[in-house]
């Protein structure tokens, strides 16, 4: 058995500016109890070998990886190979993504030692303490209070995030109240919070190092109205440029919370809010309770009364829902004039209870992680191949905020913004111009190309003369003049 074991936490991160709070935490957890445990980051673009290189040098007996369906197959890969070369070191793995097949995983593959399902701090420190002798999974048990956790940012590790201009994650509480099929939050029950006082001082500790963003990982955020409003309230009075972005469920707002992020100070917020679909039906079937009509009155409210960012999610696969009623969603949410409309595309997360639902709702979907869904009874492999490309002209045009007037013209002369978006994925297609990288400045081109297919001659012109508003307004640094713009 061996003693004072050194265990090196490894995190990698989908994006450099990203932060894992998972290995910070059990880090300074454990540290805190005199354990011998450090941390360190990669990123999935980073070369495999590389990464490899770097732990191979590492002074430690043991490596814990933090697994997610976005690193899952890198992080394999990796650990296969570390194995082969330092074989007295021990592995764990722990995460989500291999929490709930653990057994199994652990039979495919010789290389892990240990797996650890649940909450990583007390396993960890267990694991430390006394490490098993033989290969098994070790189930880590709660913490009993969120005020057991440090403050998962030292002083040295939040000048280097400040530095590097990275997000910084930050965790007021663990759990959810709602129980949504498709989301791991809803197999935890209850919810664990961190005194509102003790979140006051971090948010100040964070704001006064100059932070850019700090990333609430919370659930439904304002689920307690009054706990909301209190820190809402101090984020708002706060000193300096720190954004802070919040998941919240926008039906759960009333008038109090709407005038308190009214006034200044509110352009510091961003929230992120999951409407998924209007399709009753299909938020019945995934146990998403959600007052529809109250969620659009409150984000009309705080589109035209506040400055808060709105960034509004859309899931596209649900359960009952097809390629017509989501162009129905599509068009109602866009209708509120989010300023980012995000459309995403079901998961069937391992441990969720839509994943042991599929087959009673035909929906076939990929073996290997994100587990992205290929089509349902109602949504065929076509149509979901079309809301790819939908999506992707989506990000090109409305979510870069480049095309503001622009698409306010040209939606005039098409039927309803899904069937722009649409139409326009279509054109796309043709060209083989979606999942390509395109210049900035070519978008504008690729699009007058389109609409002049599309439009009469006087309703091109209309929509051109203000694409060269949008045009100036974003190349006015000597790029030179297109051949569109020079025709109007």
């Amino acid at each position: 058995m061996m003693d004072n074991i050194k265990l090196l936490l490894v995190a990698v991160n989908a994006k450099y500016v990203h932060t894992n709070i998972a290995v910070r935490y059990i880090s300074r957890y454990n540290k805190s109890k005199n354990k011998n445990c450090e941390f360190c980051e990669f990123t999935i673009n980073e070369p495999c070998l590389g990464v490899l290189a770097k732990l191979f040098a590492a002074d430690c007996d043991a490596y814990g990886f933090s697994c997610y369906i976005w690193n899952i197959e890198y992080i394999l890969k990796l650990c296969q190979s570390l194995k082969r070369l330092r074989p007295e070191r021990k592995i764990l793995l722990g995460g989500p993504e291999i929490s709930f097949d653990s057994q199994q995983l652990l039979e495919k593959y010789p290389f892990i030692d240990y797996i650890i399902c649940g909450e990583g701090e007390l396993a960890v420190e267990s694991f430390l303490t006394n490490p098993p002798q033989d290969r098994c999974v070790i189930y880590g048990e709660k913490l009993c209070s969120l005020e057991e956790l440090p403050f998962p940012y030292s002083d040295e590790d939040l000048e280097a995030v400040v530095k590097g201009e990275k997000l910084v994650y930050y965790e007021a509480s663990r759990g959810c109240p709602f129980s949504c099929s498709y989301c791991l939050s809803s197999v935890d029950s209850g919810v664990r919070t961190l005194p509102v006082e003790r979140v006051k001082r971090e948010i100040s500790v964070l704001v006064q190092n100059k932070v850019q963003t700090i990333k609430f990982v919370d659930r439904t955020f304002n689920a307690d109205k009054k706990r909301a409003a209190e820190i809402w309230k101090y984020c708002k009075e706060l000193e300096g440029e720190t954004q802070f972005h919040f998941e919240i469920g926008a039906d759960l707002l009333d008038d109090d919370l709407i005038d308190l992020l009214s006034g200044e100070g509110a352009e510091k917020f961003q929230f992120e809010i999951g409407v998924q679909t209007v399709n009753e039906k299909s938020l019945l079937a995934v146990s998403r309770k959600m007052d529809i009509a109250k969620l659009f009155k409150n984000v009309t409210r705080m589109r035209c009364e506040t400055d808060v960012k709105l960034h509004l999610d859309l899931i596209a696969g649900l359960p009952y829902e097809d390629f017509y009623s989501f162009g129905t969603t599509f068009d109602k949410v866009y209708s509120l004039n989010p300023h980012v409309l995000q459309l995403g595309f079901l998961k069937l997360l391992k441990g969720s209870r839509l994943r042991n639902e599929a087959n009673e709702y035909g929906i076939c979907f990929c073996d290997f992680a994100p587990y992205e869904v290929f089509y349902t009874d109602c949504l065929s492999f076509d149509e979901i191949t079309r809301l790819k490309a939908i999506e992707d002209v989506l990000e090109r045009y409305f979510n870069s905020g480049r095309f503001c007037d622009t698409l306010k013209a040209a939606l005039r002369y098409f039927k309803s913004p899904f069937d722009f978006y649409n139409q326009l994925s279509e054109y796309w297609t043709s060209f083989g111009l979606v999942g390509q990288g395109v210049k900035r400045i070519s978008l504008y081109s690729h699009l007058y190309d389109f609409l002049q297919e599309k439009l009469s001659a006087e309703e091109l012109r209309d929509v051109v003369l203000e694409m060269k508003k949008d045009f100036s307004r974003w190349h006015s640094n000597g790029v030179g003049t297109p051949e569109w713009y020079q025709k109007y």
